[in-house]
């Protein structure tokens, strides 16, 4: 007698065996391999080196001056002048363009008139001169009345290292009249260097 197997009950599902590890393990040395196999290909050459050492300076942009002489005794009448010097030196590095403004006026001992009146009568002239002898009135240069007094910009150019003598000319117009007389006036002029462009 044979037995027939039981067709009825449980049966177990076979088994699906899964290749995900090894695919993935199989990829990653793939790539890897590829990585290695190429990266030479990104390389940057470079060098590098140094210049010796080298210094710079800035320069220097400075002017002494000397006092304005031989102006504090003068006494004018209408229609004369007097003069005085004062030296400028350009002890900077630089040379400089050199400019004279008046920045500052004092009138006084005038009664009679007002100080707008005295300045509105004198007169200043600037010349630069090769000594303190030479210094005379008459000389070309700039001029203008004394409160507004100003070479502008460029006046005269002083190398580095060099001086010059300015000569200054104060004038009484001739047709002053009589209401200024007695009148002191005072004055400042400004000496200002600046760098000459290149």
């Amino acid at each position: 007698m044979t037995r027939t197997p039981r067709t009825t009950g449980r049966h177990a599902a076979p088994r699906r065996v899964r290749w995900i590890w090894p695919a993935a393990l199989t990829l990653v040395v793939a790539v890897v391999t590829a990585l290695l196999g190429t990266g030479g290909t990104y390389a940057l050459w470079n060098g590098t080196t140094s210049t010796q050492a080298s210094t710079v300076r800035s320069a220097t942009a400075t002017v002494t001056v000397g006092a304005l002489s031989a102006m504090n005794t003068a006494v004018l009448g209408p229609g004369t002048g007097t003069t005085g010097t004062f030296t400028v030196q350009n002890t900077g590095s630089i040379p400089l363009s050199m400019r004279v403004a008046t920045t500052a006026t004092k009138v006084s001992a005038a009664t009679n008139t007002t100080s707008t009146t005295v300045l509105g009568e004198l007169t200043l002239r600037l010349a630069v001169v090769g000594s303190a002898a030479a210094c005379r009135t008459g000389l070309s240069g700039a001029s203008g009345r004394v409160a507004a007094f100003d070479t502008g910009s460029g006046s005269f150019t002083l190398p580095a290292g060099a001086s010059a003598v300015g000569c200054v000319e104060m004038d009484l117009d001739a047709d002053a009249p009589q209401s200024v007389a007695g009148a002191v006036t005072d004055f400042t002029l400004t000496i200002t260097g600046t760098q000459v462009a290149a």
